[in-house]
């Protein structure tokens, strides 16, 4: 199969310094939610000055800007819509992400020139929901995440005149394309209107439980205390093939995916035709979108110019906190191989942010506010948009009185490197490398 285009690299922005590291850092576009209006309430940093800056910038660039708006309001929140959307469209983003019909037609009345893409909170499933969105005059389907790779290769060859848009990376839900309950059911927050608490994460214990023989469910003590240990069988497709459960003390986390990766499956992707890959992650750091946008920007860019995926863009997605990989439901899995039972504690990575760069002398020294706990001997470097760039810890100094150090404690104090080399600081992530 080959490969007719190069599809469009879409970063998560939840904040405009997210916003300024991703298009650094490689992406085509970002998607940035409105206050209150879209499905990232929690830490979304974005107001109406950062929106004019940011449009502003992707523009300057040759790049693009899309405004969710994708909640699904209940029905006294409606009346307050067509102010924000006012407001949002005399911004010119270049589109707006939307789920709700009833807001959709809103927009399609009132502001027929602005593109809108169907959020992945729709659900779409097939070709003829595409279609229907084609007619009602959507530009963009952004398909749900519980499709194939054979599924999305269908609706693409079906749907060729509409662009579709698929996740590529990042967390995943365990309701179908995030339209959840449980958040809503424990604590009265509704994962639709933004205000997910992520309850799927939660541990959760078993009690009463019985069984008919000793092999089925058996209690036996560990070094951390008591543990009730099950197997699960699926006897009619899969008989045999028993899945092992444990309840410690902290419970079982039996809604924890772990997250999506499809640098295994890119190639794929991007002959399938896929027109926009998104990567999920608006409530993660600027560092975050500005790392992925990198992995993925190099690994689009190798396989359409006929190389393989560099081993930068596995070392990025490996480096970085995450619940560890699954391509999910794009490929065939066990459950085993999609969740993570035993903690809903991220997998810390070995690059982590060390120092924030407040400024460079003329000779290169650079003024640095401490993070986290660096050691002159540690192995440092600046994570750049051309790369990684080596640092000398050997020069490590107290800023306030010029006395070497051989640690940076950790937060609260300031130190200076000295650095040969000029340094965009305003792009430069300063981190300690942990083999």
């Amino acid at each position: 199969m080959s490969i007719n285009k190069k599809p469009e690299l879409l970063a998560p922005a939840g904040s405009l310094k997210h916003l300024e590291m991703a298009l650094a850092f490689g992406a085509d576009a970002v998607y940035a939610g409105v206050p209150k209006w879209s499905l990232r309430v929690r830490g979304n940093g974005f107001i109406r000055e950062d929106f004019i800056k940011g449009i502003e910038l992707a523009h300057s660039q040759g790049k693009k800007v899309h405004a969710v708006l994708n909640i699904i309001p209940h029905v006294r929140r409606v009346a307050a819509f067509e102010r924000i959307v006012d407001e949002m469209a005399q911004l010119k983003p270049d589109a707006f992400i939307m789920a709700d019909p009833g807001l959709i037609d809103i927009v399609r009345n009132r502001y027929p020139d602005i593109p809108i893409h169907l959020s992945v909170q729709a659900n779409t499933v097939n070709a003829g929901s595409v279609k229907f969105w084609q007619k009602v005059g959507l530009t963009r389907c952004i398909l749900a995440r519980e499709l194939s790779l054979t599924e999305i290769e269908m609706i693409k060859q079906e749907c060729p005149d509409m662009e579709i848009e698929v996740f590529a990376h990042g967390a995943l839900c365990i309701a179908v394309s995030g339209r959840c309950l449980i958040s809503g059911m424990l604590s009265h927050r509704d994962a639709n209107i933004g205000a997910c608490n992520n309850a799927c994460r939660y541990g959760f214990k078993v009690r009463n439980v019985h069984s008919a023989t000793a092999d089925d469910v058996t209690t036996f003590e560990a070094d951390d205390g008591t543990i009730l240990s099950a197997e699960l069988e699926e006897g009619m497709h899969h008989p045999g093939e028993w899945m092992r459960m444990e309840e410690d003390l902290n419970g079982s986390y039996l809604m924890n995916s772990k997250d999506l990766c499809t640098l295994p499956v890119l190639k794929r992707l991007i002959e399938i035709g896929v027109d926009s890959l998104k990567i999920e992650g608006r409530s993660r750091s600027p560092f975050y979108s500005a790392a992925i946008s990198r992995a993925y920007r190099l690994a689009i860019d190798a396989i359409c110019e006929g190389r393989e995926i560099p081993e930068e863009s596995y070392t990025i997605v490996n480096s970085i906190p995450s619940r560890g990989y699954t391509t999910a439901l794009l490929e065939p899995h066990r459950p085993d191989k999609t969740q993570d039972y035993e903690t809903n504690s991220p997998n810390p990575g070995n690059w982590q942010i060390c120092g924030d760069i407040k400024t460079q002398d003329a000779d290169g020294t650079l003024h640095i506010d401490v993070k986290n706990r660096f050691e002159k001997n540690s192995k440092i470097a600046l994570f750049t948009p051309q790369g990684m760039i080596p640092l000398d810890g050997g020069s490590l100094a107290n800023e306030k009185d010029g006395k070497a150090l051989d640690v940076a404690p950790g937060t609260g104090w300031s130190v200076t490197l000295k650095h040969k080399d000029k340094v965009d600081i305003s792009k430069a992530v300063m981190l300690r490398i942990d083999n």
